[in-house]
């Protein structure tokens, strides 16, 4: 979703269930995109190359995990030794830029200590297993600065990106839940109808300004993107398709949806 910062989560898979997938989902939800083995490995992968060119180098920010677990990983071993070793290359031995090493007790920590001196001297973040708001809120602004560092340049400019950035997640993510609230009607019931379903998009408030150029759609057989405003919410319904990089069109749904709000304009209820 978006253009968000990317981060790859490093963890035991013992822990992933109670402590890193609760984690995960709380970061996607303030607009951090995540990399995490479970959903970005698929069946016949390799598993080397999936882990360490496609999540750990394209990554911006690598998050390890550190619990009495993890330590035990020999996984996470390898994936901390990896963005060492990539660090180095790039001349930043001393300077940990990409790395956020997170620890769920004080226990842990002095295990981190002794184990991996190296990382104790860059960023540290506490994150208990029943961690609070306060401590999210801590680690999320411990990754967006990272990310805003890494970015170079002018640091108001970046934040006016980060911004943008934000406002795109978030509207894919209030199509994506629209999607979902419409999928979950139709699985509810067998006799839910196009009628229901045009009536959601209709209801969100999400295809205004579609149908408010309804007749120019209509008499072109294509249009320039850019005169849509809410093009990207017209293409998560199907109501539009790509012609190229510019230029969409109706899709055979969208020639549906614009005949039936016609007659619905035609023949209130």
């Amino acid at each position: 979703m978006g253009n968000s910062v990317l981060v790859f989560v490093s963890h035991s898979s013992d822990d992933k269930e109670g402590y890193i997938e609760p984690i995960v989902q709380d970061l996607e939800d303030c607009f951090i995109n995540i990399w995490i083995d479970k959903r970005n490995i698929l069946p016949g992968d390799n598993l080397r190359k999936s882990i360490f060119r496609d999540g750990l180098d394209k990554a911006d920010i690598a998050l390890i995990f550190f619990t009495e677990q993890s330590l035990s990983s020999s996984w996470v071993d390898r994936e901390i030794k990896h963005v060492l070793r990539e660090e180095a290359k790039k001349g930043n031995s001393f300077d940990l830029k990409k790395i956020i090493s997170i620890f769920d007790s004080k226990a842990t920590y002095t295990a981190i200590s002794e184990r991996y001196p190296e990382l104790t001297d860059d960023l540290m973040h506490l994150m208990p297993k029943e961690y609070t708001k306060k401590d999210l809120g801590q680690l999320i602004s411990a990754i967006w600065s990272k990310y805003l560092d890494l970015q170079g340049g002018d640091v108001a400019t970046q934040r006016q990106l980060l911004a943008k950035d934000k406002e795109i997640f978030q509207k894919e993510k209030e199509v994506q839940e629209l999607k979902e609230k419409i999928q979950s009607l139709k699985s509810k019931s067998s006799n839910s109808s196009q009628d229901q379903e045009f009536e959601a998009y209709l209801n969100s408030g999400k295809v205004d300004d579609l149908l408010a150029q309804k007749e120019n759609i209509l008499n072109k057989m294509y249009i320039n993107k850019e005169e849509v405003k809410n093009v990207s919410e017209a293409m998560a319904f199907g109501l539009l398709d790509y012609q190229n990089a510019s230029m969409v069109k109706l899709s055979l749904k969208g020639k549906e949806f614009m005949k039936w709000h016609i007659l619905r304009v035609s023949n209130p209820s």
